[in-house]
């Protein structure tokens, strides 16, 4: 028993004494840190999307959901549409031209939306976050105008 604490006490005491050669060179670079989460661009339409998941959709609420999901959510979509409402930090757009608000979207820069006016037209690229339906526009945040 002696000669094990013994031994445990030399080992430690090396430890102490002797600078390991890992403190003697310059510390390893870190490597980066990731941007955060890459998001896929869609290319569907409003059109197309309508049709899946929203209003004009025939699928169960189950399964537009699921495609929802799978196809559309934490995806850039760029949409064109007429200025609904319109505030510094957000915008409605009206997309098909019925009705009201197809899509609302929240800019990535707080002031965006400051010197929009209804009724012109704007494309928009944002990225998709909830569903639309015969009542609620979908919803997108991030957004950047990119065409007035």
């Amino acid at each position: 028993m002696w000669l094990a604490v013994f031994f445990v006490g030399i080992i430690n005491s090396d430890k102490t004494s002797a600078p390991s050669s890992s403190s003697q060179t310059s510390p390893a670079p870190r490597a980066t840190e990731p941007e955060g989460p890459r998001y896929a661009t869609s290319t569907a339409t409003y059109e197309e999307v309508d049709a899946e998941v929203g209003c004009k959709s025939k699928y169960s609420d189950d399964k537009k959901d699921d495609i929802f999901k799978a196809r559309f959510k934490d995806h850039w979509m760029t949409w064109r549409g007429a200025i609904n409402l319109a505030e510094a930090d957000n915008a409605s757009l009206n997309i098909d031209g019925i009705g009201t608000q197809d899509l609302q979207v929240s800019f990535e820069s707080p002031r965006a939306g400051y010197d929009l006016t209804k009724g012109n037209k704007i494309t928009v690229k944002f990225l998709m976050k909830s569903a639309g339906g015969c009542f609620l526009p979908f919803t997108g945040k991030e957004g950047v105008i990119v065409k007035q």
